[in-house]
């Protein structure tokens, strides 16, 4: 079923690129239709027609934009138009509240995980703290942020084509001195930050939290050539022999969790709406916060130890913690 159809990055550019080739003669058509058309989620039509309003399809019309009517697409009609910008004739000028909040947000940007190189956003700030062209020439200061020294040492490695060592605690409390990994993407969920690295003692890609490393450093060691041809899905999570499986319903409204996980067996259909699924979970402490963000759309129903897992995390949410909850969940 089209619903049930997830696009990575790739669809969904190409999705973008056929769509402004079907609507940027100004015809109008339905998100229904459209759907139709595309055998892909109305969600996905919504997502790429949004994007190509701001996306930069192509490098050749730098001289106007692609415009989205908003009103219509609320009411589920879909019309794009290409229009003309006129051309800068001089270079703009920068008050000095536009120049902080810039530089503000060049701040924020060399903060985030995942941006190993950030020559460019030093050149920028570098350009902004010496820029005469603000009012009255205030000076507009730059203060970088504090990085955490494991996240520093993992961009170094990746950067370089290395792997690095680390003190890993994993979610049964058992720390590894001198793990060795080799680091492949930085990605985030939520304000969890998690290293993507091949596990030369697996021997398959893993996730591991940057809040349970400490002491990352690069080594001499070169990333394999199985490291470097392994796949990269987007699921944070891999199953392992030590995980429980747990038994889910889920909503419309909670879909994303049969994405989120890779089901043990394709979801079965309850009714006509709800979906039952079972996944592998590593610790079922960590269910909690994934189903209480559903609000009652996302339910475990096996096995027990998970259904109190969950249990306790909405009395502790509720100032009642429950004997049984570890002090360590989350």
């Amino acid at each position: 079923m089209a619903d049930e159809i997830k696009l990575n990055d790739a669809d969904r550019f190409n999705l973008m690129l056929a769509l402004t080739g079907l609507l940027v003669d100004g015809e109008e058509y339905t998100v229904e239709e459209l759907v139709e058309h595309f055998k892909v989620p109305k969600k996905e039509i919504v997502k790429a027609v949004k994007m190509i309003s701001y996306t930069d399809l192509m490098k050749s019309n730098q001289d106007g934009s692609y415009e989205v009517d908003y009103d219509d697409l609320r009411e589920g009609f879909v019309s794009i138009r290409y229009t003309f910008s006129k051309a800068i004739d001089e270079v703009p000028r920068l008050s000095s509240r536009q120049a902080s909040a810039l530089a503000a947000g060049l701040v924020y940007l060399s903060s985030l995980p995942g941006l190993v190189d950030n020559s460019e956003i030093e050149e920028l700030q570098k350009i902004l703290a010496s820029d005469d062209s603000t009012e009255k020439k205030k000076t507009v200061l730059i203060e970088t942020v504090t990085r955490d020294s494991d996240l520093v040492a993992i961009r170094e490695a990746m950067a370089s084509g290395f792997s690095i060592t680390c003190d890993y605690l994993n979610l049964r409390g058992e720390t590894t001195l001198n793990r060795e990994l080799e680091p492949l993407r930085i990605d985030s969920q939520g304000e969890v930050v998690y290293l993507r690295a091949w596990c030369p003692v697996n021997n398959d890609v893993r996730s591991f939290r940057l809040d349970r490393m400490r002491n990352a450093k690069p080594t001499a060691n070169p990333i394999s050539e199985a490291a470097l041809g392994a796949e990269l899905v987007d699921e944070i999570y891999t199953s392992s022999e030590t995980d429980t499986v747990v038994t889910l319903e889920v909503d419309p409204e909670a879909y994303s969790l049969i994405y989120d996980f890779k089901p043990v067996e394709e979801p079965e259909s309850v009714n006509k709406t709800v979906k039952r699924f079972k996944i592998h979970v590593g610790d079922v402490r960590n269910l909690g916060r994934v189903i209480a963000r559903f609000g009652g759309a996302a339910r475990v129903i096996s096995p027990e130890i998970a259904r109190q897992s969950v249990r306790d995390f909405a009395l502790n949410a509720l100032g009642e913690r429950s004997s049984t909850t570890p002090k360590d969940a989350e």
